[in-house]
């Protein structure tokens, strides 16, 4: 099929799109946009996810490895520690040349007069986070995607609270009652002490409040 226009002899064909292809132009042109802006809320959204991930595989790693060494008296950080088993030893007996007296000096185990003071800790998972995110801890340099805040732990995923959106769940497991069974596990406040080896589970949260399972680690 041909179409054909005839134009007048000594006239220019002119033509002017139409009120209906304007419209028309108009809404495509708004549809690009909004699938543009979708896609590139898309791409930040799994790119901040990525990110959260990887900060958990670093923290699932960091304990991971610590979790052979922290009954180690040289363990650094001290506030992730083991609790320290001090062994009780005998007093020192000096005597005193010519006096007859004895001077009695106790001496605790791994203790030198040159030993490096350690920075006080109430062996909880608080102080232990709170020693390897702040100075020049194992996980000072990770940031959270979604706030730009340093990298931290939560006890829930909350879709009505964005702080979550990015932290890091951290859950500890429970004691076994009958075995074999299922380990139950529940979320590591702040005032848990983790002086004692613990099974411990790591998840990030993501903005809608949903939780995804990185791994289980023995710290």
């Amino acid at each position: 099929m041909v179409f054909r226009l005839d134009v007048p002899d000594g006239a220019e064909a002119v033509l002017q799109p139409s009120p209906t292809d304007m419209l028309f132009l108009l809404l495509l042109g708004a549809a690009l946009a909004a699938v543009a802006l979708v896609g590139w809320r898309s791409y930040d959204e799994s790119h901040k996810e990525f990110v959260a991930t990887s900060n958990a595989k670093v923290w699932a790693q960091w304990l991971a490895e610590a979790g052979p060494q922290r009954g180690k008296s040289d363990f650094h950080p001290q506030a992730c520690a083991l609790a320290a088993t001090k062994d009780e030893q005998p007093p020192l007996a000096i005597m005193l040349e010519g006096t007859g007296r004895e001077l009695l000096i106790r001496t605790e185990s791994g203790q030198g007069g040159d030993a490096p003071a350690q920075s006080p800790s109430d062996g909880s998972w608080r102080a232990c986070e709170q020693a390897l995110r702040e100075g020049r801890g194992a996980l000072a340099g990770l940031r959270n995607p979604y706030s730009g805040e340093s990298q931290s732990s939560t006890t829930r995923c909350d879709a009505a609270d964005p702080k979550t959106a990015g932290a890091i769940l951290v859950e500890k497991a429970l004691p076994s009652l009958t075995e074999p069974r299922p380990l139950q596990f529940s979320p590591l406040a702040g005032e848990d002490l983790v002086q004692a080896p613990l099974k411990l589970r790591l998840g990030v949260c993501k903005r809608w409040g949903h939780m995804q399972h990185v791994a289980e680690v023995d710290f």
